[in-house]
């Protein structure tokens, strides 16, 4: 008869007896091993991991069950390596305890050098079960966590991480759009992973990403699409140039245009079209193109609209509401009493040719509806009263001769010039009253009478309003 009996796991686990209970991991009965390994799991003894890493390799399964528990409870970084090799046991019971430990228990520890450790290790044995919770991982609020989470689910090569993936990349974008600040190293380990993972096996994830309500998203997702030239992608795209957001459907054609997709002359045509801003091409898709010009004229900035305007003119397009957007296009037709008639939505397309058409008669025209308006401006002319008379003059009957005697008479009553103090008028090559010389031959130009415009800090450059001739440069 023995003289002592099996340790009193219970009576052990009661005084608290950490060394005695790491002494009975080594009994020889498995019921006490395991047993053992359960009463030092609340104690989260340092000096127990060692002993418990031991267990992992008993020839028992439920033992080595036990000791991943105990292990698990543990946390902490000295746990990670061994329980990540134990994913690959042989009995699926105990892979299935080990999951649960790894993925439930080491991958939210409280401590973020586990978090990262934990990712990093998956990653390195490629453990295709640990894509959901790696995924989880790159949310992470720790960036060191969410780098290893990415290059473990990169290393693992799973395609389901790709919508998350291109979550993380859109969401370090808009914070660096917003605060100009975001991880840099994050964005750039997103971006090298999905260039990894976006293939043709990711076809479907790229699509369920084109219906995500984030347009940060669903335009990554266009681009990765785009890169993939297969004919179910072109349906993609196509169907992409549908989308709310310009930008998208920009991003969708060039990536159409870069497989030599061509569209027919349709309402797809007319999207495609748009969205490359190709304006005269939506001319040939007829009628259907109207609505989209007309959406897009109110996003493109001005140097893009008079195509817009040239575009939906040849489509025969005729407003049928006075709103700004009929102004624009009455303006570009040159149809200045129907801007007056619309009234105050035609002032921005008024000011609009005033400020920037380059030429000056249009500029005349604009200003004279803008003063209809009650609506008069400083600039570009002084006195948009008398460039209307002496217009008036040169664009009338009559020759050269009648009409400088005409304009010296006009000029002389509005105090322009002083041909009693031997003062003449200069003309310009268009017989437009230009400059006045004095009679010490010093030549002034007729400022009030010209279009002017700021050529530099300290200059003024004065324009012909008839012809668009340049006059002269001024300094102030």
């Amino acid at each position: 008869m023995p003289l002592f009996g099996p340790p009193n796991i219970p009576q052990l686990e009661a005084k608290g007896d950490t060394q005695g209970l790491i002494k009975a991991l080594a009994y020889k009965d498995a019921a006490i091993r395991i047993a053992a390994a359960e009463a030092l799991a609340p104690l989260k003894d340092l000096l127990a991991v060692e002993p418990l890493v031991g267990l992992l390799k008993d020839g028992n399964a439920d033992v080595r069950r036990a000791s991943i528990a105990a292990l698990a409870a543990r946390g902490g970084g000295r746990v990670v390596e061994p329980l990540v090799t134990a994913l690959k046991d042989p009995d699926a019971d105990v892979r299935a305890a080990v999951a649960k430990a790894v993925y439930r228990h080491l991958m939210t520890d409280p401590d973020q050098d586990t978090r990262r450790a934990t990712a990093s290790a998956l990653g390195r044995i490629r453990a295709i079960d640990a894509v959901e919770p790696l995924v989880k991982a790159v949310m992470d609020s720790d960036e060191d966590v969410r780098l290893a989470a990415i290059r473990a689910l990169q290393a693992i090569g799973e395609v389901q991480a790709v919508v998350p993936l291109i979550i993380v990349l859109a969401r370090e974008q808009v914070r660096q759009k917003a605060t100009g600040r975001s991880s840099l190293a994050v964005e750039r380990a997103a971006s090298q992973a999905l260039d990894a993972l976006c293939g043709p096996k990711a076809i479907g994830q790229l699509q369920t990403a084109l219906a995500h309500d984030d347009a940060d998203v669903r335009e990554i997702a266009v681009r990765r699409l785009a890169k993939i030239a297969t004919p179910e992608v072109s349906d993609s795209l196509s169907a992409a140039l549908n989308d709310r957001e310009p930008a998208i459907r920009r991003t969708a054609a060039h990536g159409l245009a870069g497989m030599g997709w061509l569209p027919e002359a349709n309402e797809m045509g007319a999207r495609y079209w748009a969205a490359l801003r190709e304006w005269r091409h939506c001319v040939e898709c007829g009628p259907t193109a109207i609505p989209l010009l007309l959406t897009s004229f109110d996003t493109v900035d001005a140097v893009e609209r008079p195509d817009i305007l040239q575009a939906l003119g040849e489509l025969g397009w005729a407003p049928q509401e006075a709103n700004a957007t009929a102004a624009h296009y009455w303006a570009f037709r040159g149809r200045w009493d129907i801007c007056v008639e619309i009234g105050m939505p035609a002032v921005e397309a008024l000011d609009n040719v005033l400020r920037s058409n380059p030429r000056w008669r249009q500029r005349v025209a604009a200003a004279s509806a803008l003063a209809a308006l009650n609506q008069t401006r400083s600039a570009p002319f002084a006195r948009v009263d008398l460039i209307r008379q002496a217009m008036h003059i040169v664009d009338g009957d009559g020759d050269g001769t009648f009409k400088r005697m005409s304009l010296e008479m006009m000029l002389a009553e509005e105090h322009q010039y002083d041909p009693g103090a031997g003062e003449r008028v200069e003309w310009c090559r268009c017989g437009y009253p230009a400059s006045r010389v004095r009679s010490d031959a010093l030549r002034e130009p007729l400022t009030d009478l010209l279009g002017f415009e700021p050529s530099s800090g300290n200059a003024t450059t004065y324009y012909c309003p008839s012809c668009d001739t340049r006059r002269t440069t001024v300094a102030t």
